[in-house]
């Protein structure tokens, strides 16, 4: 009996867990999607690397989602179970709120050890395999992608032209190079030629010219000041180039578990505050937990008995009210841990201590049948203005 029970229960979240997980991950990746949609058709990238760099970014929102949609889970399969009366039945059966939470626990927990899985290992390798599949996507672009006599515009707030490229792709005569890139002021280059630079460790590509001149305009200023030049290193940032699907990431999410130890050993015995390594330190723990401490909450509200043309709605509104309230915490916590007013420890945790002191208040008025203070305020408010709209009928008649 118990046996199927478990079952019955772990069914009735399954289906909206899914659907819930592929929804929120949509909604969070639909901009990079249009933005590597964008690449291809702007940039020429094929469709095999985009779908690579999908694949790459996937990890990270996953990590968000996954305990997202554990709590719409819950909250839509007990808010079926509940609106059709099957809650109560459960209860006058001698079932109680903990039974219902040991299978769903299971599930949680199961859940909880993947996420724990794509923050410690999945989500570092993919970051750092994302940015050297950004390297190499920049370097084949800009060896074999300029076109001679065209502004080539693959960087962005920079033009390169090109008057001949000399096989095979590394080397060019007469370049041109418009940078805007600082705001207070314009560099036009000109070198007779160049070469392409790659640095595979540091995953970087430059431009040395030779023979050259820069002509430099401040902001405001009319005229331009020349400076010539023998030899002249021109970084190309990667970064800039493809900051339409990654942001700028980069150290301790990119590093492995045991990297990221070091890296925070290292810099406490060079008396510097490792801020950004602890941060992410406790984000990749912090986050795994984050699934129990929602399946705890699920579980306490989603046993209030309720209507059954109310049921699903009110789930969805129960689940998405909960998640703002939660990243609405680690926001608040993150700023004031980067800030250094509370401890990274504190800052990343501050969500999980909350929520979870709220679930397990909930839960406790769960096991005793016990109204919960808002359903009180909401109810007494209803028969309030059901008294009211009666008075005013009889007044009518």
């Amino acid at each position: 009996m118990k046996r199927t029970l478990s079952t019955y229960i772990v069914y009735e979240i399954l289906s909206p867990f899914l659907l819930g997980l592929m929804a929120f991950t949509f909604i969070l990746l639909i901009a990079r999607i249009l933005r590597l949609v964008e690449l291809v058709v702007t940039r020429g990238v094929p469709i095999l690397q985009i779908g690579k760099l999908f694949a790459l970014i996937l990890p990270t929102f996953l990590e968000m989602t996954v305990p997202m949609a554990l709590l719409l889970g819950i909250f839509l399969g007990l808010g079926r179970l509940s609106s059709d009366q099957e809650i109560l039945a459960l209860k006058t059966s001698g079932i109680s709120p903990t039974q219902i939470l040991v299978p769903i626990g299971i599930v949680a927990l199961f859940i909880s050890l993947i996420t724990l899985l794509i923050t410690t290992l999945v989500r570092p390798a993919a970051n750092l395999a994302l940015r050297k599949e950004l390297y190499n996507i920049a370097k084949s672009r800009v060896a074999t992608g300029l076109k001679e006599k065209v502004f080539n515009d693959d960087f962005p707030k920079i033009l390169i032209y090109v008057e001949e490229m000399i096989p095979p792709g590394n080397t060019s005569q007469g370049v041109l190079i418009v940078d805007r890139r600082n705001p207070e002021r314009e560099n036009i280059i000109f070198g007779k030629v160049a070469f392409f630079l790659s640095d595979e460790e540091s995953k970087t590509l430059s431009l040395k010219l030779f023979d050259g001149t820069v002509y430099e305009r401040k902001k405001n200023r009319l005229a331009f000041s020349q400076t010539r030049f023998n030899v002249y290193d021109f970084k190309l940032d990667l970064e800039e180039a493809f900051s339409p699907i990654r942001e700028k990431e980069r150290g301790p999410k990119e590093m492995s578990f045991r990297r990221l130890g070091k890296a925070i050993m290292s810099k406490k015995e060079e008396g510097v505050k490792p801020i950004a390594e602890l941060m992410e330190f406790h984000q990749r723990f912090a986050f795994p937990f984050a699934s129990l401490v929602l399946s705890l909450l699920g579980v306490s509200l989603g046993m209030v008995p309720t209507r059954s043309s109310t049921g699903r709605s009110r789930g969805f509104a129960l689940c998405l009210f909960w998640l703002l309230i939660y990243y609405a915490l680690l926001s608040m916590g993150k700023a004031l841990g980067q800030r250094e007013v509370i401890p990274a420890a504190l800052a990343l945790w501050l969500p999980n201590i909350v929520v979870g002191l709220i679930s397990t208040h909930f839960f406790r008025k769960a096991l005793k049948e016990s109204p919960f203070l808002i359903q009180t305020k909401l109810e007494a408010l209803s028969l309030y203005l059901n008294q009211r709209l009666t008075h005013y009928k009889q007044r009518s008649y």
